[in-house]
């Protein structure tokens, strides 16, 4: 009987262990996903982080003295701004464009700041926070304009991504010239 216990506590341990996390704050509360939002959600997050250009960790001269201050600025948004958190079950690396990869364990993605239609991009592995720049911006934009979201967000994002080209299977192929710079 004790052998059974510990079985069922290992097989819970282990599935609990796959499972993807997904928070999402806009407008100051917590917006509730349904899973099938929350699969694609997570999707489109690890598109997004896969590959940046610089970040805080191996990049910190591109920042200047900012650098100093990314965990500052991730509170600020884990805190009070809007917000997507995800905490991937299956941990992956963030490949540099100007070399190196850090692991993600888990993503603060910002929305509706005030300097980005989507970013600034954070993300941590263990304790450390990290920062990037330049993120894969179409599966950003992707993560913005989901029609499951358009309800929460402010109508200007609804405008925009009306705007964009999307392809016969319905993804965004080049947003407007005045857009992709505002994705961190």
């Amino acid at each position: 009987m004790l052998r059974a216990f510990f079985a069922g506590l290992v097989c819970l341990s282990l599935s609990a262990q796959g499972a993807d996390e997904v928070s999402l704050r806009l407008g100051g509360k917590e917006i509730q996903l349904p899973a099938p939002l929350r699969a694609k959600i997570v999707g489109f997050a690890r598109e997004t982080l896969a590959r940046c250009g610089p970040n805080t960790r191996q990049h910190p001269d591109n920042f200047g003295a900012s650098a100093l201050t990314v965990d500052k600025r991730w509170k600020a948004l884990s805190e009070g701004g809007s917000r997507l958190r995800i905490a991937f079950g299956e941990p992956f690396k963030s490949e540099s464009l100007l070399g190196g990869s850090t692991g993600v364990q888990e993503a603060w993605i910002g929305l509706e700041q005030k300097d980005f239609f989507v970013g600034p991009d954070f993300t941590r592995y263990g304790s450390g926070v990290v920062e990037h720049l330049r993120c894969e911006y179409l599966p950003a934009l992707e993560l913005a304009c989901l029609p499951e979201l358009a309800p929460h967000l402010p109508a200007s994002y609804r405008d925009t991504c009306a705007k964009m080209e999307r392809d016969s299977a319905g993804r965004i192929v080049m947003p407007p010239p005045d857009i992709a710079p505002s994705c961190s």
